[in-house]
């Protein structure tokens, strides 16, 4: 008879996990299920909410929310409150108990310094590997000063090119993409249920997708969907900048705007099903799964004239530089037209198809997890 195939242990450690619908929230949830249809894998999740998903141990964890410490002091290794959130969790972590580092192989993260910190500590000599994946950038790889120059790892995980070319010489590295699901994520078909009755059915709808923090460009984007007539904009997430954009929509845009706040993961797919374009305005972030996700729903995309967005999107999207809102309105214009919106619609879907399916890359990370197992 056959060797059984030898089982990998793997634990997946992310203080958002389950609870929230962020871009490395749903990288993880989304690369556990594929991971654990692999033979020979392992998987357990270790977040602050959420259910239990087939095949898959979800430990959850106390973990007191991000929001709650947007006003309070920025100090060395508390510089937002994101990090504040990662100390709360990596607390509930330590008392718990559930995270016993003997029983896994490999621990897979993507937040720095705490659960880093934890990782690099917990069992001593019987600790499991540490896979760092650069969801959430990759300053701390590199950075060499204050606390960052305690960041260590057994391999890295780089999400694109940018930060493998940075850093393949230093780590143990893999260049893996983010993926998506398309046939979760796709056209709209005969026998959907209804777009939200939220939602105009008389007006261009425009969606973005975002955390609601400066960086992300929110704010350009209302400004560009304000010049263009009758057209109305739809906002997915939230941040510390709700305040200041609900009032710039209010006045640039009214009754042709709506903020969703942060919605349940199941819902994005009828969201994107029911709009007409995607917008997305952030130049600098690791990756951003949204482009997938618009893409395999077949919407035309206006992305920022960055290397990231083009690496993803290749020539299925539109580019424009994210800063100038007249650039953005034009753009935004010329997908409208339905002939020029439809073509992009079809090549994103089909290059999504063609490459950037989690199944893929579930596979390269199973790669790579034997890789570091055998150094």
């Amino acid at each position: 008879m056959p060797n059984p195939v030898p089982t990998l242990r793997v634990a997946m450690i992310l203080p958002g996990l389950g609870r929230v619908q962020r871009g490395a929230e749903t990288a993880f949830l989304e690369l556990a299920r594929n991971l654990a249809r692999l033979p020979g894998l392992e998987v357990e999740l270790f977040g602050s909410g959420g259910q239990a998903l087939p095949g898959i141990t979800l430990h959850q964890i106390p973990c007191r929310h991000r929001e709650s410490f947007e006003k309070w002091p920025k100090l060395p290794c508390l510089r937002s409150e994101c990090h504040y959130e990662e100390l709360s969790f990596v607390l509930g972590l330590y008392r718990s108990g559930h995270y016993q580092p003997e029983r896994f192989d490999v621990a897979i993260a993507a937040t720095y310094p705490w659960t880093n910190w934890f990782l690099q500590r917990a069992g001593g000599k019987r600790r499991a590997k540490q896979i760092f994946v650069t969801q959430n950038g990759d300053w701390m790889c590199q950075a060499s000063s204050r606390e960052y120059r305690l960041f260590r790892c057994d391999g890295l995980v780089c999400i694109n090119p940018v930060y493998y070319k940075h850093h393949r010489e230093r780590y143990q590295a893999k260049m893996i993409p983010n993926g998506v699901d398309p046939d979760v994520f796709r056209p709209r078909i005969d026998g959907d249920p209804p777009p939200d009755p939220r939602l105009p059915s008389d007006r261009p709808i425009v969606l973005m997708v975002s955390a609601l923090i400066p960086s992300k460009g929110v704010d350009l984007g209302i400004q560009a969907v304000a010049k263009i007539p009758d057209a109305f904009l739809v906002v997915a997430g939230d941040g510390p900048a709700r305040a200041e954009l609900a009032e710039l929509a209010a006045r640039l845009l009214p009754d042709r705007h709506l903020f969703l706040g942060s919605i349940d993961r199941s819902t994005m797919p009828d969201l994107f099903r029911g709009v007409d374009v995607f917008l997305h305005c952030s130049r600098d972030e690791p990756f951003g799964i949204v482009y997938l996700e618009a893409g395999a729903t077949g919407l035309p995309i206006v992305a920022p004239e960055a290397e990231v967005p083009r690496w993803i999107m290749g020539d299925a999207a539109l580019y424009v530089d994210p800063t100038n809102s007249e650039k953005l309105a034009n753009a935004l214009c010329t997908v409208l037209d339905p002939s020029r919106g439809g073509q992009l619609g079809r090549a994103a879907r089909a290059r999504i198809i063609e490459g950037w399916t989690w199944k893929v890359q579930a596979e390269h990370y199973r790669d790579f997890i034997e890789e570091v197992l055998r150094t």
